[in-house]
């Protein structure tokens, strides 16, 4: 008779290997594909007429989307910004996991560490000068700092192939 309890069957190993056997780019498009679920919802919400942000009980996410701060360029909402990040993180961790291309893993890496810096300047928009937090830009937030950190540890663990080659002198 089989064992049927999780991680103990014979097809493959247990559940927490087969976890850790999961390439990175799939985890960073995962995260990139959540980042850019909030990013549509808040960018629609705050493109069609009489859209309003739904925050529930916590509230403010009408005092953030309606300040000047939520849209610093040229007057397009920071959630279109979000898409357009999340659409080319999503793009650069398939092509990543495809490839297993060091550069495009640095640029993975790159683009979440501006979206991380320019999520801290929202961050401090939002409690400072609004004094209001929207619960959804706090997800997006969440999310994009989960993809830099992994991209971080991904490259922190990752030997640079470019050295190899730099350092053989054939």
């Amino acid at each position: 008779m089989a064992d049927t309890r999780i991680g103990t069957g014979t097809s493959g190993g247990s559940l927490w290997s087969r976890i850790r056997h999961i390439h990175p780019g799939l985890v960073l498009a995962t995260l990139d594909l959540i980042g850019l679920a909030i990013a549509s919802y808040l960018s629609y919400e705050e493109l069609i007429p009489g859209g309003e942000v739904q925050c529930g009980p916590i509230g403010g996410c009408q005092a953030v989307a309606h300040s000047a701060y939520s849209r610093p360029f040229a007057g397009i909402p920071v959630a279109v910004y979000g898409v357009i990040l999340s659409i080319t993180l999503f793009c650069l961790a398939i092509y990543w996991w495809r490839t297993n291309d060091y550069r495009i893993l640095l640029a993975h890496y790159g683009l979440s560490l501006v979206g991380v810096l320019f999520e801290g300047w929202f961050q401090f928009a939002q409690i400072f000068l609004i004094h209001a937090v929207c619960i959804w830009c706090e997800s997006y937030g969440l999310s994009l700092i989960l993809r830099f950190v992994i991209a971080l540890w991904v490259f922190l663990r990752t030997p640079n192939p470019n050295a190899a080659q730099a350092e053989d002198p054939t």
